[in-house]
């Protein structure tokens, strides 16, 4: 794929989810979506949406841990380190503590399903989707522990043991462990199931993205918000570019460098809105790093391949 197909892909793949979010967005300003409709909306995707849309692509996903043994250490490895380097950086720029789960969550949690694995098959075909499926279990299950466990430690109070009862309570991580669950054993599920499950599913990116541009606030492109450009810039600067670079030290290379940079250039996912409104956090700021998080997802995207690309290192 030559620099100017990779532009084009990502205008194509992009310009579809920012339609449908300027669509909400749209739709609010004309009093067809109110507060309660978006907060019936988060409850429906956070209790029922989201835990099976989650456990169907992994209790279908093929969970091979023995292939690309050193990609997988790696990747898993460099994703949890720099998720858990965000943490010090958040109380170092945010006096608010009411911010700071909001910040990790947006700053650490990537749109892996959608975003990611899309790039990986536009450059790498079938077996880049094959590889880039290798961690994604253990991204998306720490992912989501970790944003619910910052979300509650600077949200809603912890009480002494009650967080690990929390998150094990939590429909997105019972849903995340059967499916993984599901899919190590590679049990066999009832086509009635999945079907179903896929329709309950396919309501949670549609609901999400009007959420999403329901809640944008326009005017925070034009200002350096230091919350919401912290976060986006830690996620889609910082975590790729050290990412990729520690990844090639490690030895990685080629079309296992470039999956690597594809997943740490990935936007913030836009279900992490619905996370922050279910757990007390601001919604319209998660929202806002998701909105930033996406524009500058798109260029560095474009501009990592191109740069990997001419030097030679993909």
């Amino acid at each position: 794929m030559n620099p100017l197909e990779v532009v084009w892909f990502a205008l194509g793949t992009v310009t579809p989810i920012y339609l449908v979010t300027g669509l909400g967005a749209v739709l609010r300003r004309a009093g067809m979506l109110s507060d309660a409709f978006l907060r019936d909306a988060s409850r429906l995707v956070f209790n029922l949406g989201a835990p099976a849309m989650l456990f169907l692509s992994l209790a279908t996903a093929e969970i091979e841990v023995t292939r690309a043994p050193r990609f997988l250490l790696v990747s898993a490895g460099l994703v949890v380190a720099l998720s858990l380097l965000a943490w010090p950086l958040a109380a170092l720029l945010l006096p608010r503590r009411e911010q700071r789960g909001v910040f990790l969550q947006g700053a650490a949690r990537g749109n892996l399903l959608i975003a990611g694995l899309a790039m990986a098959q536009s450059v790498y075909g079938r077996e880049g989707v094959v590889l880039a499926s290798l961690p994604m279990a253990i991204f998306i299950v720490f992912g989501n522990v970790f944003s619910i466990l910052m979300l509650r430690r600077y949200g809603e109070p912890l009480t002494e043991g009650g967080a690990g009862v929390s998150v094990l309570r939590n429909p997105v991580i019972l849903g995340i462990l059967l499916g993984v669950l599901a899919g190590v054993l590679e049990m066999p599920l009832p086509q009635l199931l999945v079907e179903t499950g896929n329709i309950v599913g396919q309501l949670t990116v549609p609901l999400v993205l009007f959420m999403l541009g329901a809640s944008l606030d326009f005017r925070e492109l034009r200002k350096p918000a230091l919350a919401s450009w912290g976060a986006a810039c830690y996620k889609c600067v910082w975590m790729p570019g050290l990412g990729t670079a520690l990844g090639y030290g490690a030895g990685l290379r080629g079309m296992e460098l470039g999956i690597l940079f594809l997943v740490l250039a990935s936007p913030t996912a836009s279900i992490s809105v619905v996370f922050a409104e279910m757990f007390g956090g601001d919604r319209r700021l998660a929202a806002n790093i998701v909105l930033v998080s996406g524009v500058l997802s798109f260029a560095v995207n474009c501009g990592g391949l191109i740069v990997l690309r001419w030097w030679g290192m993909i």
